[in-house]
């Protein structure tokens, strides 16, 4: 069972992405724990003649009913493991704290759907991003898919994606589909067959073969980012590999509507 912290806020980022763990967990066994972090710049603890303990009290009781409030306007039906965790801090690094002393396998939040790819870079390099202990999967839309896609392309670990999904899908019944992609300036996709295919998509379906993880599908596929996010954007998730270096594969993952699964070893 993999160990997983929720991000949420009270807006609709964190909304989505509390659907969707709620429509993830009918699937897949996870060991959710919820994080909400009430920023603190440190001089409102003084603020109204209230000494600093009853305004810290009064500050996570807030925190408190906020995830209340949202918890009972969404209504999910999957269980927590306790109650929710709230931090008062910066919010990155409250975050990077629970997940290092939590030991968590996967960290969960929502964000509104990334249309560029310099949005996705301030995103993947931010501090939380690559501090982050785990491997995250940012949420941006509701996915009703029982199918994941697993995109490989220059600049991707195969290993590092194996080695998250093996402990996030385990006795999991969810379709596997195994992409492989290249880029090239053409208006529609182009898929190519087995023939066609390069030794390394056999050498890539064995390592995920190692960790359990049962293939469905192989697609091999060339085109633009614009027409292949179109086509990802039916999976539950992609997963590919986080990468501070960005590689020209993320260009995809920035424009798909589909969540996306970082991974890391």
């Amino acid at each position: 069972m993999a160990k997983v912290l929720l991000y949420l806020d009270e807006n609709l980022a964190s909304s989505i992405a509390l659907r969707y763990v709620d429509y993830l967990s009918s699937f897949l066994e996870l060991n959710t724990f919820i994080l909400h972090v009430v920023y603190s710049d440190g001089k409102k603890l003084t603020r109204s003649n209230m000494d600093e303990q009853a305004s810290i009290e009064k500050m996570l009781r807030d925190g408190e009913a906020t995830i209340s409030r949202l918890l009972k306007t969404e209504k999910v039906k999957f269980g927590f493991s306790g109650p929710p965790k709230i931090r008062i801090g910066n919010r990155e690094n409250e975050i990077l704290r629970e997940l290092r002393e939590g030991n968590y396998d996967l960290f969960i939040e929502g964000h509104l759907p990334i249309s560029k790819t310099e949005n996705l870079t301030e995103v993947v390099s931010s501090e939380l991003y690559e501090k982050c202990p785990c491997s995250i999967l940012y949420v941006k839309n509701l996915s009703v898919s029982r199918t994941i896609g697993i995109l490989i392309g220059d600049g991707t670990e195969p290993d590092a994606i194996a080695h998250t999904l093996g402990k996030l899908l385990k006795d999991s019944e969810m379709d596997i589909d195994l992409i492989y992609y290249n880029f090239k300036d053409v208006d529609n996709l182009e898929f190519l067959d087995s023939t066609q295919s390069e030794p390394s998509i056999e050498t890539g379906e064995q390592i995920f073969t190692r960790h359990g993880l049962k293939i469905s599908n192989i697609h091999n596929v060339l085109g633009t980012p614009e027409a292949m996010s179109d086509f990802l954007m039916n999976y539950a998730f992609v997963a590919s590999s986080f990468s501070p270096r960005m590689p020209l594969i993320y260009e995809t993952l920035a424009q798909t509507q589909a969540s996306v699964l970082l991974c890391k070893k």
